[in-house]
């Protein structure tokens, strides 16, 4: 049986069905894993979370697949101690999310949101003394620098914006490579694209909104939880940032009330970045055909395989 805690992109649920029985979770609240039997993989996107004690509670598993890139929500060493192969989508994203990565600095510096719903309302004066920001001539900053920081880098000079970054990698692109500190206090523009870690959770609060420029547009398509929300609530209302884009929230979804959400200068998606008509099939597809491989005695595609 392969257990599907989510829903995919229907050529890579016709691939899985090829393999075996498949059971659809529809409500991942009510679900109850001693309901099953046999089953030999599970198969999850961003909410469904893979834990140690889920993966015990099925003594014939064999694999995990992830339809997507990162692993945050796949506890990938409970996974190598039980013998079970994780494989997910690693590098299929890089090209949409750096689209929508883009799309959200252009907005929040446009103030789309703001005007869109001003125009809805009837309200075509809105035009009169508004003032967008152009992202042309100012200090684009990326913090992390992989295939998706390097894309980026590439749109913001296409744009004719001063672009430095944050990393460890070496770097051989004509961007400057400055310390997270000098980043945080001259960027118009600062971009997060470093995978969560026990050393990047909450590495933006307070301490780093006080840093930047009142003006600054400060993007995430990352995780959620790599930016403290309290404290970005705290610097939205006192004036210490131009503006917030993002495409993750943490916890997902976003709790009732939450203040970031309700500031007028915020653009949030409700993390959708991968989800187009090329990326969604291709981080769905991958995942299940080596899943379809492994429980039928083959070898996985290698770049699938985590670890």
């Amino acid at each position: 049986m392969i257990l599907l805690l989510e829903t995919v992109h229907p050529d890579a649920q016709h691939v899985l069905e090829s393999a075996g029985r498949v059971e659809v979770i529809d409500d991942l609240d009510a679900f109850a894993p001693g309901e099953y039997d046999g089953v030999r993989a599970i198969v999850t996107r961003g909410r469904g979370r893979v834990t140690s004690e889920l993966m015990a509670s099925f003594p014939d598993l064999e694999v995990v697949a992830r339809c997507g890139a990162g692993l945050d929500n796949v506890d990938t060493e409970a996974a190598a101690a039980a013998g079970i192969t994780v494989v997910h989508a690693p590098g299929l994203t890089s090209a949409a999310v750096t689209e929508h990565a883009l799309m959200l600095m252009l907005a929040v510096s446009r103030r789309l949101a703001e005007i869109d719903r001003a125009v809805k309302d009837g309200n075509w004066a809105v035009r009169e003394g508004f003032i967008g920001s152009e992202l042309r001539g100012k200090r684009l900053g990326i913090v992390g620098f992989g295939a998706i920081g390097s894309r980026i880098a590439d749109l913001g000079r296409a744009l004719e914006m001063d672009v430095v970054c944050t990393t460890r990698r070496t770097i051989d692109v004509a961007v400057r490579r400055v310390e997270l500190d000098e980043l945080l206090r001259t960027s118009d523009v600062i971009q997060i694209c470093v995978p969560l870690s026990d050393e990047t959770r909450a590495m933006f609060g307070a301490d780093q909104f006080a840093l930047m420029r009142p003006n600054a547009v400060l993007v995430n398509t990352a995780r959620g939880a790599i930016v403290d929300h309290v404290a970005l609530a705290d610097a939205l209302e006192a004036g210490q940032l131009g503006g917030y884009g993002a495409d993750v929230w943490d916890p997902e979804p976003p709790i009732d009330g939450d203040r970031v959400l309700a500031h007028p200068t915020t653009v949030i998606t409700p993390h959708v970045a991968g989800l187009t008509d090329v990326t969604y099939r291709a981080i769905c597809m991958l995942p299940a055909e080596s899943v379809a491989g492994i429980l039928a005695g083959r070898a996985p595609d290698p770049a699938s395989v985590f670890g």
